[in-house]
């Protein structure tokens, strides 16, 4: 068991507790992502740190970021109780990620960001409100404006400047100079990183009697909570090839739990109540589909990475601009088009579709969807929250429900295939 030491390390540590429960088999290798959690926690860890770069939320390519010598600080919330410590800077109705970016940088004896550069994407007017926040306390901010249509042809352009004036600001505020070499060292360091990501994911999937759906969660959280992405990267290897290993000793003993993904609002450590309750009425979780499930297959091999510094760092934008899925744009194709895809490879039964509230830019985007997953037969279960827990009993309810009517779907096809 991990002990509590204040309310916000409380949080953290009832959830890798209960992460902790639902791992059945032992993998030692687990130990590294949980300290990642628990350390970021520690209140008395919090006081030394003195972040050079702060990102928040997950719309900036972090590769260009460490070309300019320094680890990214992700801000990405999460914390009911750092949502507590912006209680005085913000509306009660603000979201509940900006209400938790905001009050872990102005918490109580917290991380000292006065000598902080603050990278904002500014994905949808919280963002927007954040970086006037940030910037009329006078912090030092560099925002960027993501383009909201892919399919205008000078958005792309206006991204890739975007992208050459945040390395500038980036390296006039570390004193790094940014090369070549430096653009492609931190490329191939990301791209390995999101390499043994993908292979984990794809390992893990299918053997949530070996890895728990909220223990994978967790792996793909701490990437943003560690200092260290090439030991980060190495732990996951390590993870990957146990399980491997486990795999060829240890029979799949199936899965009798229908099989469902969640969309929408991203889930943040530590608030997974969602993915606890969907494992607590019966459902298995195949994926959690959020903004960053498509940067993970952005892999920079050497056809990328030729030719002058600059162009590499415009061909780097654009093909990561390519990629984003995050709430920013007006028709979100590129996450369709990924969904698309999986529907047709994976077995799912069923999606719970999570809004947050205050995030009603995840709601314009969920008709489209709904209309994807009919076509397929795929009941979709729209649920708002927010990090509150007192709701937690009135969800289990509705899951249940969705659970059971998953359940008997399952029944009447195999009755319909005798």
């Amino acid at each position: 068991m991990i002990r509590k030491n204040d309310v916000y390390s409380g949080e953290y540590s009832d959830t890798l507790n209960s992460i902790i429960e639902q791992q059945e088999k032992y993998l030692p290798e687990m130990k590294f992502f949980l300290d990642a959690e628990y350390t970021w926690a520690n209140s008395k860890n919090r006081p030394n740190q003195k972040p050079s770069v702060v990102i928040l939320g997950t719309g900036i390519p972090e590769e260009l970021v460490m070309a300019a010598g320094v680890e990214p600080y992700w801000l990405i919330g999460g914390s009911l109780g750092s949502a507590a410590w912006s209680d005085d800077i913000v509306p009660r109705d603000t979201d509940p990620v900006s209400r938790s970016i905001l009050g872990y940088i102005h918490q109580p004896k917290g991380a000292d960001f006065s000598g902080s550069l603050f990278v904002i994407p500014l994905t949808g007017d919280s963002m927007r409100k954040i970086a006037y926040q940030l910037s009329s306390e006078g912090r030092k901010i560099c925002a960027v404006d993501i383009p909201p249509n892919h399919d205008d042809s000078r958005s792309g352009e206006k991204w890739q400047r975007q992208m050459l004036d945040m390395v500038e600001a980036i390296s006039a505020h570390t004193k790094r100079r940014i090369t070549k070499d430096s653009v492609t060292a931190a490329a191939l360091r990301v791209s390995r990183a999101r390499l043994a990501l993908t292979d984990f994911m794809n390992i893990s999937r299918e053997r949530s009697d070996m890895i728990s759906e909220t223990a994978r969660l967790l792996v793909q959280d701490s990437y943003y909570r560690n200092n260290n992405l090439d030991e980060w990267t190495y732990h996951v290897q390590m993870l990957t090839e146990n399980i491997m290993e486990m795999t060829k000793r240890y029979a799949n003993a199936g899965n009798n739990r229908p099989n469902v993904i969640i969309m929408g609002s991203p889930i943040v450590f530590p608030n997974y109540k969602i993915p606890t309750l969907i494992h607590d009425v019966g459902l298995t979780l195949l994926d959690a589909i959020d903004c960053t499930v498509l940067k993970n297959t952005l892999i920079h091999d050497k056809i990328y990475l030729n030719g002058s510094c600059e162009w590499m760092i415009k061909n780097i934008a654009q093909r990561w601009y390519a990629k984003d899925a995050s709430s920013a744009f007006v028709r979100n194709n590129a996450l369709f088009d990924h969904v698309s895809h999986i529907v047709k490879a994976r077995n799912i039964e069923g999606v719970v579709y999570h809004v947050l509230k205050g995030q009603i830019e995840y709601d314009f985007e969920l008709e489209r969807f709904e209309k994807l997953f009919s076509r397929y037969g795929i009941p979709v279960f729209r649920l708002e929250t927010d990090y509150q827990y007192q709701d937690i009993e009135q969800l289990r309810i509705r899951l249940e429900a969705f659970s059971e009517m998953l359940t008997q779907n399952r029944y009447r096809e195999v009755r319909i295939a005798r």
